[in-house]
């Protein structure tokens, strides 16, 4: 195996570690301004939490609605509803419904492949997905004596010489490259949900709802 798909595969647990914290106490707020302050600034906190509260209840009624009417306008076009897309009342006061694309930025879990596996095969649902994988330096082990220059020079050579030499062990060298990797939904996907559900309401509900933080649903006052 290669220097990169033993990177590619290795998993490396990181240790937490303990929180630790400064305070800085004052006096109380009736005869302090700085303390008064503290006071309004939680019991604030505390109004815009109800606020807040009441807001995604509401916001959680409205938006039932808007995803099945933006469900049922990509399936009867074909393509995405032109935007913005507005949920209004009869009294002209309206709030926004928000579709954003984010297939590129978020890693498609294994729950959400499954799912969109059962939804359109397995097959199917892997043409929608990329894989790609982000190669970089263990930083504490390129700054060894050395081995930066060699490393630059020609990496798999130079690392196996340096092995041979006695510069690296041979835990060190599996560990000087490190790697990220993440499964992705191809560009345009959400695009062509509608057509890739054969504009079917039901499939395109599930499909969107499997696509997760890939695209990120909210409503906007």
């Amino acid at each position: 195996m290669g220097m990169f798909n033993k990177a590619a595969t290795k998993s490396t647990a990181v240790a937490s570690k303990p929180k630790k914290s400064t305070t800085w106490v004052v006096g109380n707020a009736e005869g302090d301004v700085v303390g008064k302050a503290v006071h309004e600034l939680v019991r604030l906190t505390a109004e815009e939490k109800a606020i807040d509260a009441k807001k995604s209840l509401f916001a959680t009624i409205v938006m039932k609605h808007a995803k099945v009417n933006h469900v049922a306008d990509f399936c009867a076009l074909g393509v995405a509803p032109d935007t913005p897309m507005t949920v209004q009342n009869q009294d002209g006061e309206k709030v926004t419904f928000v579709v954003q694309d984010r297939g590129g930025q978020y890693d498609v879990k294994p729950e959400q492949q499954e799912a969109l596996g059962q939804l359109l095969g397995e097959d199917a649902a892997a043409e929608l997905l990329y894989t790609e994988t982000t190669l970089g330096f263990n930083r504490v082990i390129l700054g060894i004596p050395g081995v930066s220059d060699a490393v630059e020079k020609a990496l798999e050579l130079t690392v196996k010489k340096l092995v041979k030499d006695g510069k690296l062990t041979g835990d060190q060298a599996d560990e000087l490259i490190t790697a990220k990797q993440k499964t992705s939904f191809k560009p345009g996907t959400l695009d062509r949900a509608a057509q890739i559900v054969g504009r079917d309401t039901t499939k395109l509900a599930a499909f969107l709802d499997a696509m997760g933080s890939s695209c990120t649903r909210y409503v906007k006052s």
